[in-house]
């Protein structure tokens, strides 16, 4: 087995991945640990903060699928197909999780800030749990499900195919038309929750757009606490709306075809997503902001006691 990529593009995406990474799981990491230990502290846990857990958890496993995927892309062209099938179930796992529950989050915050006069919208808002929870139990499992029908057909398929006796050409299209035919399936998939935030995020930018026009519109309004909390939601739906289209971009360019680069190109952007968003959620929620506004000034003050020592 030899590298794929030379020294310095091989130092360079290394260096980039391991980046993102690293800020993705630490803040994933982050957001969990506090949600369970306030869980562990009231002995009750709120609906919004166990979608943070079970969301940072997932993501959690996501970036390190991503990351493993990432060095067998890199250093092995003709990876073992055991390894390659083991990281494919991993990362159909952690990412149909993590885009469901990110979509259920999305839905749960509309649902919670929005305001719409519309009466299927007051329908929908008493019945916010019931909602969030149809869509874990079912599309969720549904999703799971499909992915790993397909996945498993795909590499019986190419096991089969590789038992048969054919010439290298035959047996690279037939592979390549194999995972085509996947990756519709899976792509498939991935649009109902892509569909999910994407509305929900758009409605929710509306209302809060309508609500700020209208405060704004008050003399000396637009330095109101209340009005400047609605734009700075509008600012983080906004990025996590970027961050959830470059997410899909990603998973476009790395799955489209067998090349390197364009693989690894597509890992990073993929990665920026789980990552990205997290930090949004830790500064939007005033519990976690505050929390690691705590942390990072002991964190100061003990490296400070440190270089003193010096």
């Amino acid at each position: 087995r030899q590298p794929l990529l030379h020294f310095h593009e091989e130092e360079m995406l290394l260096v980039l991945i391991a980046g993102v990474f690293l800020i993705g799981v630490l803040g994933n990491g982050f957001m969990a640990l506090v949600n369970c230990i306030d869980w562990a502290k009231r002995k009750k846990l709120s609906a919004v903060d166990l979608i943070r857990v079970v969301l940072a958890i997932s993501r959690i496993s996501l970036l390190c699928t991503m990351k493993w995927k990432s060095f067998l892309v890199i250093f092995f062209q003709n990876g073992l197909i055991e390894d390659q099938r083991t990281v494919d179930f991993l990362w159909a796992t952690s990412h149909i999780s993590s885009i469901w529950f990110a979509t259920c989050l999305s839905i749960f915050y509309f649902l919670r800030i929005a305001n719409f006069s519309h009466p299927y919208f007051f329908w929908l808002k008493w019945r916010i749990k019931q909602v969030v929870c149809t869509l874990l139990v079912g599309p969720l499992f549904l999703s799971l499900i499909s992915e790993f029908l397909l996945l498993e057909k795909m590499y019986y398929n190419r096991s089969f195919n590789g038992r048969n006796e054919r010439n290298e050409s035959q047996e690279v299209q037939v592979n390549k038309k194999q995972y085509f035919i996947t990756q519709i399936g899976i792509n498939f998939l991935n649009i109902p929750p892509f569909f999910l935030s994407v509305v929900s995020c758009f409605l929710l930018l509306l209302s809060l757009w309508k609500h700020t026009q209208r405060m704004q519109s008050k003399i000396n309004a637009s330095r109101d606490p209340s009005t400047m909390a609605h734009i700075r939601a509008m600012k983080a739906t906004l990025f996590f709306l970027i961050l959830l289209i470059l997410y899909y971009i990603g998973i476009y360019i790395t799955f489209k075809n067998f090349s390197t680069l364009s693989s690894i190109f597509g890992v990073v952007i993929m990665a920026f997503y789980p990552s990205g968003h997290t930090m949004i959620l830790i500064l939007w929620n005033s519990k976690l902001r505050l929390t690691a506004l705590l942390v990072w000034g002991q964190m100061k003050c003990y490296l400070r006691g440190i270089l003193g020592r010096w």
